[in-house]
C-alpha cells in the first residue's frame, strides 16, 4: 500500500516538473482558458439582451435568464475540465485542489453550498414560491450559491402586501430554521376573520348573516378555481394532509367582552388580503343593517336636547 502511494506521489511530482520544464503547453492551455472565459461572458451578455427583446413578462424573463446562465456556465466548466484533465496537467490539478480546500475553509461556505443544493433540487421551495423563514415573508425571486433573494411582503404592514424591498438570506438558514411554504403542496391556505358581539346582541342572527355571505364566497371560489372536477378531486386529496375543509367553518366562542364569532375559509394564497377586505365590507354592512351590536359599541339617543347612553 505504501509503495502504491509513493508511486502515485512520484508520478504527480514528475508531471509537475515536466510542466515546469515545458511551459509552452501550460501557456497554450491558459490562453484557451482565457478565450473560453471571454466567450462565456460574451454569450451571457448576448442572451441577456436577446431574451429581453422577445420576453415581456419579467418573471418569465428572470427564469429564462437564470436557466441560460446555468447551462452556459455548465458547458464552460465541462470544457475547462476537459482541456486540463485530458492533458493531465498535475500542476494545475494540484493548484485547483489547494484552491478548493482554501475556499471550503471559509466559514459558512459549506453550509451555504449544502443549502443551495437542497434548494435547487426543490426540497424546500422554488422560484416565485411565497415563503416565511425566521419571521420574514416574501416571494423567492432568485437563488445563488450563497444567498437566495426574497421580494419582501408584510413586515410593517398587517396585510400581505409587497414593501418594495428585497432581502438576501444565506442558504444555510434553511438547515437550521423552519421554512413555511404557502404553495408547496397546494396553492390554497386557510384564513380566519372574527367579530366580537355584545352579549345582548342577536348572535344567532349575526352568525346566519356571516354564514350566508361566506357560502356565496365559497360558491364563487369553486367556480373560479375548482371548476375542473379532476383538479378539484386532486385538491381534496391534498387537503387531507391538513385535515382541512374547503367549505367555510363557523366557530362560536365567549370571553369577558362578548360573543366571538369566527369563520375559517380557504383562499388562494396570494389573495388573502383582497378576499378578507371584501368579506369585511359585506359582513359589516349586513350586520349594521340588521342592527347587530358589536362589543364595546354604545348607542346614543337624543332626549330633551340631552345625550343619553
Amino acid at each position: 500500500m505504501e509503495s502504491e502511494v509513493s508511486d502515485f506521489l512520484e508520478k504527480i511530482f514528475t508531471e509537475i516538473i515536466d510542466n515546469v520544464k515545458d511551459p509552452n503547453q501550460l501557456t497554450g492551455k491558459s490562453g484557451i482558458s482565457v478565450i473560453l472565459l471571454m466567450l462565456l461572458i460574451l454569450l451571457e451578455w448576448f442572451f441577456k439582451k436577446f431574451w429581453r427583446k422577445i420576453i415581456t413578462n419579467i418573471k418569465l424573463l428572470n427564469v429564462v435568464n437564470t436557466l441560460t446562465h446555468f447551462v452556459l456556465r455548465f458547458f464552460f466548466l465541462i470544457s475547462l475540465l476537459g482541456l486540463w484533465l485530458n492533458a493531465l496537467d498535475a500542476l494545475i490539478i494540484l493548484l485547483v485542489f489547494i484552491g478548493v480546500i482554501i475556499s471550503l475553509s471559509i466559514k459558512g461556505l459549506i453550509s451555504n453550498l449544502a443549502g443551495w443544493f437542497l434548494i435547487v433540487n426543490k426540497h424546500h421551495f422554488r422560484i416565485y414560491d411565497r415563503i416565511e423563514i425566521d419571521t420574514i415573508k416574501g416571494e423567492v425571486i432568485s437563488v445563488g450559491l450563497l444567498y437566495f433573494t426574497l421580494m419582501e411582503i408584510s413586515n410593517w404592514f398587517e396585510a400581505e402586501a409587497p414593501t418594495g424591498r428585497t432581502i438576501k438570506i444565506p442558504n444555510s438558514k434553511i438547515l437550521t430554521t423552519a421554512v413555511y411554504n404557502y404553495n408547496d403542496v397546494t396553492p390554497f391556505v386557510w384564513k380566519e376573520i372574527s367579530y366580537l358581539l355584545a352579549f345582548e346582541s342577536d348572535w344567532q342572527k349575526a352568525q346566519k348573516i356571516i354564514t350566508d355571505i361566506l357560502l356565496t364566497y365559497y360558491q364563487n371560489f369553486e367556480k373560479e378555481y375548482l371548476a375542473d372536477p379532476l383538479y378539484k378531486e386532486v385538491v381534496l386529496k391534498q387537503l387531507q394532509l391538513f385535515d382541512g375543509e374547503l367549505k367555510p367553518v363557523q366557530i362560536v366562542d365567549v370571553n369577558e367582552n362578548g360573543v366571538l364569532l369566527k369563520t375559517r375559509y380557504v383562499v388562494y394564497y396570494t389573495k388573502g388580503t383582497t378576499v378578507a377586505t371584501k368579506l369585511h365590507q359585506e359582513i359589516l354592512s349586513a350586520l349594521q343593517d340588521a342592527a347587530i351590536q358589536m362589543a364595546g359599541q354604545r348607542m346614543y339617543f337624543i332626549k330633551n336636547n340631552e345625550s343619553v347612553s
